[in-house]
């Protein structure tokens, strides 16, 4: 068990019944790798090479980085059209988003995909182990 296990537990409440809406709802899921998975190769690879690898893309593939503010500036706002399910969903968003930025060192959104993106939000733990979240976003 590592010192950062209390975390990854962390992770996985905070993403428990949680969906997160574009044009249509997926699921929020825990990412997380452990430093002796990240180091594991001769070298230690890039960090853009480890978040390739987590997220499954090829190098010649096109990975959008995004700052964890603007992302979830416009994706937590609330809205006036928001049922009471919404609120609660933004609510636990917002726990989500708080402990990522608490947790984590250079923490990133990733998104790869043009029409069904998928998410990912990762950063380091003090530990070195790579976590975050992902899911899939639809724009049409």
């Amino acid at each position: 068990m590592t010192a950062d296990s209390p975390l990854k537990t962390q992770l996985e409440e905070a993403c428990q019944d949680l969906w997160w809406s574009s044009e249509a709802d997926y699921p929020v899921e825990v990412v997380w790798q452990s430093a002796s998975e990240v180091s594991s190769d001769e070298q230690k690879p890039t960090h853009e090479k480890l978040v390739r690898r987590v997220m499954n893309i090829s190098a010649a593939d096109k990975l959008i980085e995004v700052e964890v503010e603007a992302f979830c500036e416009r994706s937590l706002t609330p809205k006036s059209w928001h049922t009471a399910e919404d609120k609660a969903q933004l609510a636990q968003l917002q726990r989500l988003k708080n402990l990522l930025t608490d947790s984590l060192q250079k923490l990133k959104v990733y998104r790869h995909g043009e029409v069904e993106i998928s998410l990912y939000i990762l950063g380091y733990t003090a530990k070195g182990d790579l976590a975050g979240v992902k899911t899939c976003l639809v724009e049409t």
